[in-house]
């Protein structure tokens, strides 16, 4: 290679090293510039549909908020179920689905009767319902039962206003 160096004439070795250096920066621009630039602008591109999207997920996050603080506020339709379902999955929780004879639904709540359930359970589950589950007592009548601590009652419970 050297020999074949040698044997160009001066101007043919100007042109030769003229040529080499065109085909470099050729190939940097080819392999390197080219390359880069491509990849920057596909990041570019991918940053800004990342930004869309975060936008609209931070939208999305403020109508959550929004809806977990009505919900809040009245939990007792937060359940996809309707009070009847939480009233029974609540009482059966509570250790009070036996002694409740019969559920009725009246308007937005329910009407339910107790035979033979402890009072103290009782009165523990509806203080339960109205922490917890947004509803409230609106009608109470308890009567007495032969056995200590057991009563038989009747309760209208209602979504809270």
């Amino acid at each position: 290679m050297s020999a074949w160096w040698s044997g160009l004439a001066p101007r043919e070795r100007m042109i030769v090293s003229a040529g080499l250096v065109v085909l470099a920066l050729l190939v940097l621009w080819l392999w390197v510039w080219e390359p880069l630039s491509s990849q920057r602008s596909s990041l570019q591109a991918e940053v800004s549909r990342l930004s869309t999207d975060v936008a609209w997920m931070q939208q999305q996050a403020d109508q959550v908020r929004r809806r977990a603080s009505l919900q809040r506020n009245n939990p007792a339709r937060e359940s996809n179920g309707s009070v009847l379902t939480l009233l029974e999955v609540s009482a059966n929780a509570a250790g009070i689905r036996q002694p409740l004879e019969r559920v009725q639904p009246e308007s937005e709540g329910a009407r339910l009767w107790f035979d033979g359930v402890g009072f103290d359970a009782l009165v523990a589950w509806l203080g339960e319902l109205e922490r917890r589950h947004g509803l409230q007592v609106s009608q109470l009548a308890v009567d007495m039962s032969n056995e200590p601590g057991k009563v038989s009652a009747r309760v209208l419970v209602e979504p809270r206003q």
